[in-house]
């Protein structure tokens, strides 16, 4: 039985090589499965993988997972480019990643999954031009944390870059003018030579506010607007 402790889940840790040492792969292991509030707090942008390759079926089931998220309209935006093949991941790299620094470390993922976003009229261009909010942002924004959080539960890694050259990715892909590419995600197996650095997270104090902007969110303010609106 697989049982993760979450205080130490908050070191600097591979999940996915703790996994893997767990048998994870191996057929007939018995574990218990992680739960959703687990996976949430596990999740790591791994920024190095393995050169193992990562099965198709996989990858059916990580973008299976984004065919339910929530989007304006039911609209659906999402369209999904797997790249697997090494030239295609170099080029990529190489054309779109490359002259980074900081984005070396992507030469080493063996997948790419490119987000892209087909707009609707109705909703991405004029109601986006209505009310001045980019829909298809935060459409593909909500698939696109499926993905990551698909991806942790099945012990791989994975990063969502925002930092790309769009019009190379284009021609390297041969996307359409009408289909917007959004970001690019890494997908592999962690490799035991990731340490992921410690993650300062703001308190929920910080971030949570009752009714106003920088009103706490405190037990005492709650009770409090309870007792009023039972009067």
């Amino acid at each position: 039985m697989l049982n993760i402790s979450l205080p130490a889940a908050q070191g600097p840790f591979s999940v996915a090589v703790l996994l893997r040492r767990m048998n994870f792969e191996k057929k007939g292991c018995k574990m218990r499965k992680l739960t959703l509030d687990e996976i949430i707090k596990l999740r790591r942008s791994v920024r190095m993988y393995e050169g193992k390759k990562v099965d198709k079926e996989i990858l059916k089931v990580i973008i299976e997972a984004c065919r339910f998220a929530p989007s304006a309209c039911n609209a659906q935006p999402w369209r999904f480019i797997v790249v697997s093949d090494k030239e295609k991941v170099k080029m990529i790299f190489e054309k779109t990643l490359g002259g980074v620094v900081l984005n070396d470390w992507a030469k080493t993922a063996p997948v790419y999954i490119v987000a892209c976003a087909k707009k609707s009229f109705l909703v991405h261009k004029v109601g986006a031009g209505l009310k001045n909010i980019p829909y298809h942002f935060l459409d593909m924004g909500a698939a696109i944390e499926h993905i990551l959080l698909k991806t942790t539960e099945l012990g791989l890694g994975s990063c969502w870059i925002g930092w790309f050259n769009k019009k190379a990715i284009r021609n390297i892909l041969h996307i359409p003018r009408n289909i917007d590419v959004v970001s690019l995600i890494t997908i592999g197996y962690e490799s035991q030579k990731f340490e992921p650095g410690q993650r300062e997270r703001l308190s929920l104090e910080e971030i949570l506010f009752l009714n106003k902007y920088g009103e706490p969110f405190s037990p005492k303010n709650y009770e409090t607007e309870i007792r009023t609106s039972k009067k």
